[in-house]
């Protein structure tokens, strides 16, 4: 069998590990209900494909015990029933591609025009069935508290609800169904990551093009984006909101820097640029040259925020561990990648050595090679590592700014999101305690819209003893939390200058009426 061939030449352990557990899964149900006994719900989607073709491999091999229904069965699964609800609403191309796959591979499929329920009793009512094989994976709206073997619900019908790809992942499918080259629905190669009725599901907007058409879904970076594309009839004729704050976390990686050899300039640059395109920085730690503490801190990052830039640990000596440490995070071992070391063959030629080849590690088949063009317009023999939600970039400030160029035009993608604004307020006081309610006072009313913060400062040239700083998305939140402060500060405090959008915490200038106007008010 092809499939079983394709497999074997992954050179992924952890892959290889979950297909034959995917296998023996479904054989090992097989002899416990019978063939007439279980049944496969194929839908059309990517999952289900790729059940279907584990089914295949679980029939094939060679299980002598097996009953004489499923060895001598002309059916194309041996005897297990498949079915498929349709509605109004499924997507053509769904519709014409389980056909497809019922003709091709004789499966026989039963058509029901029911809900899941009433279809599965039907089911249970007219067959032997005792068990459904079915295409859940962890992260799936209703895999909460299945395991691989997982009885019906207490108010349904008796059956096992048998998932034997509930521990795959994204990647892992799209490794399976491109690896064996089996055929899979259209609509994935036009953008759609997750499908559901044509009333709920759109392309993907993260694997938007240039040109306004979609990337296929194989090409989704970040798989917890998987069901971007699911949303509801109204929102598909609204346009997509772009005021929320998407969250960041740095991982700064070097001795060097906690050794206080070397200044570290990347995190300002990083926090800088971030907060220019919409993001918040919630967290940046500074961790050594080790793999099992850039391991940690990747891992917990990743988990907690929607995206984690690495800065430094990257290059070809030996306590270049970043990408180690990356992989080690996300469960992947650590080799070198083809498509790394082609790049660095054809830039170093026969000057190449084993400590260029280091560069060309990475965490197996979990990341993005993004190439870029340098300066002078010819493509960098060092392109740009994604590994879902997490940028791998140098420590060298002039290396990592040309590669963030990379990341943020990756983000900006993405989805553009609304830039923040602040309000800076001169106090010239030093006393926090005497202001303090007036901020409660704002966090109290406009806390949930706008950010506040106060800033002791010493020797301004203005007098200033503390900065208060507001911030937000919403111009005309803003514009009112601006309004209440100054309205509840104590009398006899009055601020010096108010500054809108500074960039730092600088010397002031900007007038309350220029404000005013900035902020769309009527003069």
């Amino acid at each position: 069998m092809d499939v079983l061939e394709a497999v074997k030449r992954v050179q992924d352990d952890s892959f290889q590990d979950k297909f034959r557990k995917a296998v023996a899964c479904v054989s090992r149900t097989i002899d416990l209900y019978g063939a007439s006994g279980v049944a496969f719900s194929f839908n059309g989607g990517k999952d289900s494909t790729v059940l279907l073709h584990i089914i295949r491999a679980a029939i094939i091999l060679p299980l002598p015990e097996r009953t004489a229904d499923l060895q001598n069965s002309a059916h194309g699964l041996k005897g297990i029933c498949s079915f498929v609800f349709e509605r109004e609403d499924d997507f053509t191309e769904i519709l014409a591609f389980t056909n497809t796959m019922s003709r091709q591979y004789n499966l026989n499929v039963h058509t029901l025009h029911t809900d899941f329920r009433s279809g599965v009793e039907g089911l249970l009512e007219t067959t032997q069935l005792k068990a459904i094989i079915l295409g859940t994976r962890r992260g799936d709206p209703n895999a909460l508290g299945q395991e691989v073997y997982c009885p019906s619900s207490a108010d349904w019908p008796p059956f096992m609800r048998v998932n034997p790809i509930l521990d795959w992942s994204y990647a892992d499918v799209w490794t399976f169904l491109r690896t064996t080259k089996v055929p899979y629905c259209s609509l994935y190669d036009a953008g759609y990551t997750s499908i559901g009725s044509v009333n709920n599901t759109v392309p993907n907007s993260l694997l938007r093009k240039e040109d306004g058409s979609f990337a296929p879904a194989y090409m989704l970076a970040d798989s917890r984006m998987e069901r971007a594309g699911r949303t509801s009839k109204q929102s598909r004729e609204l346009p997509v909101s772009n005021s929320f704050t998407r969250t960041a976390a740095i991982v700064v990686v070097g001795d060097e820097i906690l050794a206080a050899k070397v200044q570290d300039v990347n995190t300002h640059f990083l926090c800088s640029e971030l907060r220019a395109i919409g993001w918040r920085v919630c967290k940046v730690v500074i961790v050594s040259d080790e793999t099992a503490s850039i391991s940690a801190e990747v891992r917990v990052a990743s988990d907690a925020y929607e995206i984690v830039i690495t800065a430094g640990g990257v290059g070809p000596t030996r306590d270049d561990v970043t990408l180690a440490g990356v992989a080690e995070a996300l469960g992947k071992p650590l080799v070198r990648d083809a498509g790394l070391e082609s790049r660095l063959h054809a830039y170093f030629g026969d000057n190449i050595t084993a400590a260029h080849l280091k560069m060309a590690e990475a965490p197996q088949g979990a990341c993005s090679i993004i190439d870029y063009l340098r300066d002078d317009g010819t493509q960098s023999p060092f392109p740009l590592i994604r590994c879902g939600n997490i940028f791998v970039l140098p420590g060298v400030p002039g290396l990592l700014q040309a590669k963030w160029k990379v990341a943020k035009e990756q983000l900006l993608l993405e989805g553009e999101l609304k830039p923040f604004h602040s309000v800076v307020l001169r106090l010239p006081v030093t006393d926090e305690t005497h202001i303090a309610p007036a901020l409660d006072r704002v966090a109290e009313v406009l806390g949930n819209q706008v950010s506040i913060g106060s800033y002791p400062m010493t020797k301004q040239k203005d007098g200033t003893g503390i900065l208060l700083s507001l911030e937000s998305k919403d111009l005309k939140q803003l514009q009112s939390a601006q309004q209440l402060l100054v309205d509840t500060l104590p009398k006899d405090v009055q601020a010096t200058s108010i500054e809108y959008d500074a960039p730092s915490f600088g010397r002031g200038t900007t007038s309350r009426s220029s404000l005013d106007l900035a902020l769309g008010q009527k003069s």
